[in-house]
């Protein structure tokens, strides 16, 4: 299993970039934060929150816990690996061997409904490896994490985007898609869905116990 290299750009957008003649304060920007860009398929590109930790603490839920989710790590992994699982969704590959855990590996295109069909996976598959932590409100109650692997088509980089300036999804899109995203990025370069991790660990149709 390869680590991917991946290094930090600098902000992405014309309009997140500070002025050379902003001053310390004026450069801080709270709403900016740190996504990973990738590629779903050759043509359509995607965005993922690299730590969804609200500044200050964890957001606390409705049944009285704290949940975030983060990319923990790139890798390729090896595709003959994956070990099929029986009467599960077309966008679960099955489960794989990682550093001694048992994961779930999913194939976000699929999972998206940008894709049908047999797909082709080359023999080292970028995939992002994404955990979701939770805990109960009690600073001594254990933390519960699950990690589960996205197959991508390709990694790009690491940049800063302002989440109050992700729009909507149109409403042309699919339900399945939307179930998964939560808007889009539009920029010169084109639109990129951003996904929305915690639906992933909350929605997503697979056991979690394996």
């Amino acid at each position: 299993m390869d680590k991917l290299n991946l290094t930090n750009s600098q902000a992405a957008r014309g309009s997140l970039t500070p002025s050379a003649s902003s001053s310390p304060i004026e450069t801080e920007l709270p709403t900016q934060r740190q996504f990973l860009r990738f590629l779903l398929s050759p043509h359509l590109t995607a965005l993922i929150e690299i730590d969804d930790r609200p500044i200050g603490g964890d957001a606390l839920r409705q049944d009285g816990q704290r949940r975030h989710q983060r990319v923990t790590e790139l890798v390729n992994i090896q595709i003959d690996r994956v070990v099929p699982m029986p009467h599960l969704p077309p966008a679960v590959m099955g489960v794989y061997n990682w550093r001694g855990e048992i994961l779930w590996i999913v194939d976000l295109a699929m999972l998206l409904g940008t894709v049908v069909g047999t797909r082709r996976y080359r023999s080292l598959q970028p995939t992002i490896m994404l955990a979701s932590t939770t805990s109960n409100v009690s600073p001594a109650a254990m933390e519960q994490e699950q990690t589960i692997g996205l197959v991508v088509d390709e990694i790009a980089e690491i940049e800063w985007y302002q989440p109050d300036l992700i729009r909507p999804h149109p409403n042309r899109v699919t339900p399945a898609l939307s179930t998964w995203v939560r808007g889009v990025w539009e920029s010169a370069q084109g639109n990129f869905l951003v996904v929305d991790g915690q639906a992933i660990f909350a929605r997503a149709d697979f056991d979690a116990d394996v």
